[in-house]
């Protein structure tokens, strides 16, 4: 009786969460390119889609909340529109041009892009 009260209460924090979180907002977890969702941009603080993952719909404008600022190795585009991602905060290029990405999935270091990425956004640069 217990055991299935412990589930019941489980499942209904899930459900509470799924419904209180905001479309479209980015989701962090630690995960593999199979936990990328179509319809998503996602990116890992690691090689080959490993390590913590942020996920986003319509990009965001400063990585260091998610932990990822200047530590994107990986990402993938399963959107169907091209995004672009920024090498400073606030969708700047200071430190260097933006860089398109269509739909790709990949290592950033292909694009010599490792360690460069600290804003991101859906639409074309």
């Amino acid at each position: 009786m217990m055991r299935w009260f412990k589930s019941l209460c489980a499942g209904v924090a899930m459900a509470t969460l799924a419904v209180v979180a905001p479309a479209g907002a980015a989701q962090a977890s630690t995960d593999a390119w199979w936990d990328c969702p179509d319809g998503w941009f996602c990116a890992w603080y690691s090689t080959d889609g490993n390590g913590a993952m942020a996920r986003f719909q319509t990009g965001a404008p400063d990585l260091r909340q998610f932990n990822l600022n200047d530590h994107v190795w990986s990402v993938w585009n399963r959107t169907g529109v091209v995004w672009c991602t920024y090498a400073d905060i606030n969708y700047a290029s200071v430190s260097g041009s933006p860089w398109p990405v269509g739909n790709w999935r990949g290592n950033t270091s292909v694009y010599n892009r490792q360690n460069t990425i600290s804003s991101l956004r859906r639409g074309a640069c």
